[in-house]
């Protein structure tokens, strides 16, 4: 995905290359250019004097239903490539969305069960291993439900090292079609079995909160693939592209008829650049979950999670016992105010 930066008047962006539809609708707009250029040439020579009258190029109503047809064309053709890139936009948007609820409701399910395990210190050793099994879970649990959406159900994201998984439990998920739904079980059975052996030991109606964000990430994610199998319906695709097509051959056409070369060729490359620009952004943004420039940055998503999770799993035994506060009355009553790079001070402050 491109990140950037408008700035204050925005200006900036008009030089940026990587990820702008621009260069493609340049190439398809320069051809026709050149051709209103060439044809208001051709009638400015006369040439086809033969075969069409020159009375006739003149006559008001002919130029009035030339100029009818290129600007009742340009408003149709304006407002369906709107409607498609609003689509398009809407499902950039809302896969967005959706993986990042994903993330939200399966990262507060990971934490409530670091926070739910007993502090006991003769069971620490058991829910350190529960603590490792379970980040290391949840990172191949994440990088599944990115696969899945992806066009490329084999598309490479880091994890965190399952070394210590069971061999055979890892070739079987290796082997499965939808990993996410085997991890999904791992995790619950993991769950259950651990409040049996009172590594968890929160009461069971407080626990049911993990079993509700793992479902509802899965609920999401399934939404996140609705949008990933069913694409932009074929025939609305179809005809916005026909349509574009004969847009394309008539401009030229019809700009050559009314107008001079050089203006011709300028109206027929800015008609052309900026409607073929907006049929390229809603292409580029109706498949949300690929590697194009303006596809959403999963492989970030994925490195935010990753490390989430271990830097929780790592301040684990920190995050599980109760913060220290040494409460003084006739301080604390002020409710006095600081900066936060006071109050939090960053790695650089506090050495």
């Amino acid at each position: 995905m491109r990140f950037y930066v408008s700035g204050k008047w925005g200006f900036s962006l008009l030089w940026g290359y990587y990820g702008s539809v621009l260069p493609l609708a340049v190439v398809m707009a320069l051809p026709n250019a050149a051709i209103a250029f060439t044809l208001a040439t051709l009638h400015e020579l006369d040439v086809y004097e033969q075969d069409m009258c020159v009375d006739v190029l003149q006559d008001q109503d002919t130029i009035n239903t030339a100029w009818g047809i290129l600007s009742i064309f340009s408003t149709c053709m304006f407002f369906v490539l709107n409607f498609r890139s609003q689509i398009a936009y809407n499902r950039w948007w809302e896969g967005g969305t959706l993986l990042q609820q994903t993330r939200g409701e399966w990262f507060n399910c990971f934490s409530s069960l670091v926070a739910f395990t007993n502090p006991a210190p003769e069971l620490a050793c058991k829910v350190e291993e529960f603590q490792h099994l379970l980040v290391r879970l949840m990172s191949l649990l994440f990088c599944c439900a990115l696969q899945q959406v992806s066009p490329d159900r084999d598309r490479p994201f880091e994890v965190l090292s399952p070394a210590g998984i069971d061999p055979a439990s890892l070739s079987m998920l290796s082997k499965s079609k939808d990993k996410v739904e085997v991890i999904l079980q791992w995790l619950q059975r993991l769950i259950t079995l651990s409040m049996q052996d009172s590594i968890i030991v929160v009461a069971p109606p407080v626990v049911t909160r993990a079993y509700q964000e793992l479902s509802r990430g899965i609920v999401n994610l399934q939404n996140a693939r609705k949008i990933a199998e069913f694409p932009f319906p074929f025939p609305l695709a179809q005809v916005s592209m026909a349509m574009l097509c004969l847009h394309w051959a008539l401009v030229p056409v019809l700009c050559s008829m009314l107008l001079g070369r050089v203006l011709a060729a300028c109206v027929s490359f800015i008609v052309i650049c900026f409607l073929w620009a907006q049929n390229f952004i809603a292409l580029q943004l109706e498949s949300p979950f690929g590697c194009e420039p303006n596809d959403l940055p999963m492989h970030q998503m994925q490195g935010d999670w990753k490390l989430g999770t271990r830097v929780y799993a790592l301040c684990a035994r920190l995050t599980c016992v109760r913060t220290g506060f040494c409460f003084d009355p006739e301080l604390h009553y002020q409710f006095s105010v600081v900066m936060s790079n006071i109050a939090i001070p960053n790695k650089r402050r506090a050495t």
